[in-house]
């Protein structure tokens, strides 16, 4: 009997650092048919491999070894007359156009899939870059995005928000579409169960609240801790943020300046912060932006009740206001400790919400995802 041959495909990305793009990439790779593919994974800079140990033994890991972009269409066009694969999916704005600048110089019947994470026009305002950088997000950008990405053979975006964003700075493209990214499975909720140590967390007999995410400026931490310090004025509480980034001393800073150190925990990156999650009383995000928040429907699956501002984009497409969780302006401290103290202070609301929650989480399902993945690949 004939044995068919495998469509090859090579995931690319910048890094395997803490962040919703790998984490929900390495969970893409490790779940897709392997009888039907074969996958290579390759990266921009084998750097901060947070996700290096979650990958599958039989998926091939190899490095452009370069933070510098002409190199590194240089070295992608080199690498693909190498491997010569079926499918190149790339992600992110910058690995984006470095696929596609290469792909102008290699001809082949490869096809290229790009991968869109995030708002891209809110990235110039929200990221924390040098001057010069955000002239480049904010100018640069979306016009190398306007010439290039039409050259893709699909464009999948992680969320409607995503979507309607990239619209306006590419137009209408027949190629586009939306692919929620894969995040709940059996695996998720068994990770869940794992027995928390911190003894802090553990045995405090105070409301945990619990924040994911980098520190960044796009996490907007800065709100979150003025909003948690209104919070501490009308009820007890812990805050406990799980995450690390660039903003890190700003966010220290911010906590001693509010005199509420004693009240909050920064673990830094924790590889499974799910078992964090099952003990918090609420989940609060605080972004300015987002593509698809993970953390969110991985919070709502263990049955959190979550609080989130309405930002562009992804929560509102999660989250069913008053229904399955709480949605509020962006940037506004007064209406998140509203929306925290409203929760502390209502166990049948929170009850509703758990529940509620774990049935929406359902529809992000990784088994979903896979297969539109895969009905794409093929």
């Amino acid at each position: 009997m004939q044995v068919e041959k495998k469509i090859k495909i090579i995931f690319f990305l910048h890094n395997l650092g803490f962040g919703g793009t790998e984490k929900s990439t390495s969970r893409l790779i490790r779940n897709l048919d392997r009888k039907k593919f074969e996958i290579i994974l390759l990266l921009r800079k084998l750097k901060s491999p947070h996700f290096l140990n979650e990958l599958p033994t039989d998926i091939l890991i190899e490095d452009l070894n370069t933070d510098n972009f002409i190199l590194a269409i240089l070295k992608l066009i080199k690498y693909l007359k190498k491997e010569k694969p079926n499918i190149f999916v790339s992600a992110l704005p910058r690995e984006n156009l470095i696929t596609l600048m290469s792909m102008v110089f290699y001809k082949s019947k490869t096809k290229f899939i790009i991968t869109e994470r995030s708002t891209v026009s809110a990235l110039s305002k929200n990221a924390t870059y040098k001057f010069s950088h955000k002239f480049i997000f904010r100018f640069i950008l979306p016009i190398l995005m306007k010439i290039f990405y039409k050259k893709a053979d699909s464009i999948v975006c992680v969320s409607k928000g995503v979507a309607d964003d990239l619209y306006k700075i590419i137009g209408k493209l027949p190629s586009i579409r939306i692919i929620y990214n894969p995040v709940i499975n059996n695996n998720v909720l068994e990770l869940a169960k794992e027995p928390l140590i911190d003894s802090n967390i553990k045995n405090s007999s105070l409301p945990n609240i619990v924040a994911v995410g980098r520190l960044t400026k796009a996490k907007d931490y800065p709100t979150m801790l003025k909003a948690f310090s209104i919070v501490l004025k009308e009820t007890p509480a812990n805050l406990i943020i799980i995450g690390d980034g660039e903003e890190r001393s700003k966010v220290e800073n911010i906590i001693k300046e509010l005199n509420i150190s004693n009240n909050v925990f920064l673990l830094g990156f924790q590889k499974n912060p799910l078992k964090y999650m099952t003990k918090a009383d609420i989940f609060i995000l605080s972004s300015r932006l987002e593509g698809f928040p993970n953390v969110l429907v991985e919070a709502m699956a263990c049955g959190v009740p979550v609080v989130s501002t309405d930002c562009q984009s992804g929560p509102n497409e999660i989250i069913e206001d008053g229904k399955s969780g709480l949605l509020v302006p962006v940037g506004d401290e007064k209406a998140i400790s509203e929306a925290i103290i409203k929760l502390l202070e209502n166990p049948d609301l929170r009850n509703k919400f758990s529940e509620e929650g774990k049935k929406r989480a359902q529809y992000f399902s990784v088994e979903k995802s896979v297969k539109d993945f895969e009905k794409l690949f093929l």
